[in-house]
């Protein structure tokens, strides 16, 4: 089944081709629209297979209209069915990207049958318009009026892939402060977390090792034969041992601190790259 979008800004007309596609068992209309906008809003949410697209509407005509479709949603093909038959407006169609061009007295049966040539990749004109476009395709003018419309499609590109860009840019500096905010917040509380660990742990030491003298203290005196002072350098020995594995501790901390940061750094860095390879696809589908 083939879905359709039906955009023209007359609603006589909407009805009148959807009352003939109706009749066709493999096509379906799942929505119409009186405008551009409305209809990417529409192709937004159903994505439909081919749009049937007016080109004099208000707001946005159907070459911006066309354009913006190809640009953005590719799986919709778009069908021109107006009453514009000159070769200028067929030109600017197709080098907008619509995929076949049809006149609004075509039949219902040749309507439906380019609807299905188009979804199957084929390229299709009405009757009397490829004549049309040979009986031209000599003339000096119209190869004049051909280079103003690829300029004019070439600025078109340009000033979309500006906004592209500017948008691309905007997101990952956004996702980079948030990623950097979130990891500073992480590394300060860890930080945090560690130095009263470290503190607490001290502190229990420092308390044994007074209580463990005062002990030895108490029973200086009822214990003969035992050498107090060695014990209590061998006490102190320990201690700074200790200490200097705490020191050791905190030491390795801040390597992996410092590790982490520079993971922080790579991470930045990939993005950057990501962002980059984004961009090239873009220029890259722009220019092909």
């Amino acid at each position: 089944m083939i879905r359709i979008l039906i955009v023209d800004d007359q609603s006589f007309t909407r009805r009148a081709v959807q009352a003939l596609l109706e009749k066709e068992t493999d096509l379906e209309v799942i929505g119409q629209a009186s405008n551009g906008s409305e209809a990417l809003e529409i192709i937004d949410q159903l994505s439909p297979d081919v749009a049937l697209v007016d080109l004099e509407m208000p707001e946005m005509n159907g070459f911006s209209l066309t354009y913006q479709i190809a640009q953005k949603h590719s799986k919709t093909k778009v069908v021109i069915l107006s009453s514009c038959e000159d070769r200028e407006s067929i030109d600017m169609a197709v080098q907008s990207g619509a995929k076949g061009f049809l006149l609004k007295n075509t039949s219902g049966q040749e309507i439906g049958d380019t609807i299905r040539y188009v979804q199957r990749g084929y390229f299709q004109l009405g009757p009397g318009l490829l004549e049309k476009m040979l009986s031209t395709a000599t003339d000096p003018n119209s190869a004049k009026d051909k280079d103003e419309d690829i300029s004019r499609l070439q600025a078109q590109s340009t000033e979309s892939f500006k906004q592209i860009e500017e948008q691309l840019n905007r997101k990952n500096n956004l996702i980079r402060q948030e990623l950097f905010q979130e990891l500073e917040i992480q590394i300060g509380s860890l930080k945090q977390d560690f130095g009263q660990g470290l503190h607490l742990f001290q502190q229990q030491v420092k308390e044994r090792m007074s209580q463990g003298f005062s002990s030895l203290n108490n029973h200086n005196n009822q214990v003969p034969g035992i050498d107090f002072q060695k014990w209590e350098r061998q006490l102190k020995f320990r201690e700074q041992e200790q200490h200097k594995q705490i020191n050791q501790l905190f030491s390795g901390t801040q390597r992996s601190i410092s590790n982490l940061e520079k993971k922080v750094e790579f991470f930045r860095n990939c993005l950057i790259f990501l962002a980059i390879a984004f961009l090239a696809e873009k220029i890259t589908m722009l220019i092909f």
